[in-house]
């Protein structure tokens, strides 16, 4: 995402890419209708449930504000391969698989996992739940902010592994005696 002045009336731009690739190049007239991420595109992530993570951001923002507003959040998911390494600090995983991108989320992935009106967040938080994680599993989630014009803008993503563990026991079963037979006399 850059921003160009229109002050000059020439423009010069070059993309060097070492394999087939395509790419979608923007230009607004109008920059308050494009949505720029809250938090400068950090998302959270905590997991609720053995099966379930939550997905936390900040609502987009328009500058200046006014001319639209953010429509909705579109929420991905995408299970990683024991393989899927980061290899770049300025690509999101891998140049053949990005996953910061409106165009990388959609050649990546199947689809959306889910679509979140705006109206649903609150004093600007939005969240997400995730169903159907398996534990012990690293994922991609990311988030695509849609403005009512129909421009869309993606958060800085982020990678996590479930982890849940199921304690069914509170301590062993040597501790649990003890503690019976102190209560017992205590008690008893």
């Amino acid at each position: 995402f850059f921003e160009v002045s229109l002050s000059s009336t020439k423009y010069f731009i070059s993309v060097y890419a070492p394999e087939n690739s395509a790419y979608t190049l923007t230009v607004l007239a109008d920059i308050g209708a494009f949505p720029r991420p809250g938090a400068n595109g950090r998302l959270t992530a905590r997991q609720l449930s053995e099966l379930q993570v939550q997905i936390s951001w900040d609502a987009s923002g328009f500058v200046p504000p006014g001319i639209s507003d953010a429509k909705q959040y579109w929420v991905y998911s995408s299970m990683l391969l024991e393989s899927d390494n980061r290899t770049n600090m300025a690509v999101f995983l891998r140049p053949d698989k990005i996953m910061n991108t409106v165009c990388g989320l959609q050649n990546n992935t199947d689809r959306q996992y889910s679509i979140i009106p705006a109206d649903q967040c609150s004093n600007g938080k939005c969240n997400a739940t995730i169903d159907g994680v398996i534990t012990d599993k690293r994922y991609v989630f990311n988030i695509v902010a849609e403005s009512y014009r129909g421009h869309r803008m993606a958060y800085a993503g982020l990678i996590m592994r479930t982890n849940w563990e199921v304690i069914r026991q509170a301590a062993n079963d040597r501790t649990l005696r003890v503690v019976g037979a102190v209560s017992g006399s205590v008690l008893g």
